[in-house]
């Protein structure tokens, strides 16, 4: 016990709290646990008991007054699926491949026969939404959002129409623009269709 408590008092070699030298090129580490445990929904105390490190430690940790020694930082990274890289964003793989069940995906109606399937990956910045349109579907107004789209049809026919211009897009079809002006998808067959979006913005 004495000896995990003197290796909790790692040195803070950064003189002041919570500074960085932007010389190293990494983020600290004490951001990066916050960041993903705010997102994970998890407590210090969750951590600390899934990584064998004390609960004082990891909130110095984030406080930025202490630094990690990289074995330490590898089992902290790993209760995120990440390794050392990914974790410090050097990577954008993980240790270990994130799995969405389908039937875990939030569903939403975006209008009478579309409906969205929706896949957060708050950490990677982006979203993913599927949308299956039955026939003779389409949504109801026009959409205008930040970032930018890319969109590719997968099953059936979509008309995307985009600032005012329609696009027919087959399976295989792919297509991007800037979300800030309005685009529309709809199903005027009597077949379904499915496009997958991937969204850079967070927009549901």
């Amino acid at each position: 016990m004495e000896a995990e408590r003197e290796r909790d008092r790692e040195p803070d070699v950064r003189g002041r709290r919570g500074e960085r030298d932007p010389e190293l090129g990494f983020p600290s580490p004490g951001a990066v646990l916050s960041r993903l445990r705010t997102q994970r929904g998890m407590s210090l105390r969750q951590v600390a008991a899934e990584c064998g490190l004390s609960v004082s430690f990891l909130a110095s940790l984030e406080r930025g007054e202490t630094d990690i020694a990289l074995e330490r930082l590898a089992r902290l990274a790993a209760v995120f699926g990440h390794d050392v890289g990914s974790f410090l964003g050097f990577a954008q793989g993980r240790a270990s491949a994130s799995v969405y069940p389908r039937e875990e995906q939030e569903t939403l109606t975006r209008a009478p026969g579309v409906v969205y399937r929706i896949l957060r990956a708050p950490e990677l910045g982006y979203q993913v939404v599927t949308g299956d349109f039955a026939p003779h579907s389409g949504l109801v107004e026009d959409l205008q959002h930040e970032g930018s789209d890319l969109v590719t049809v997968t099953l059936g026919t979509l008309v995307v129409r985009y600032n005012g211009r329609d696009h027919v897009l087959r399976a295989g079809d792919c297509a991007q623009w800037s979300a800030g002006r309005p685009h529309s998808f709809r199903n005027e067959t009597d077949e379904p269709a499915r496009m997958v979006a991937v969204l850079f913005s967070s927009l549901y």
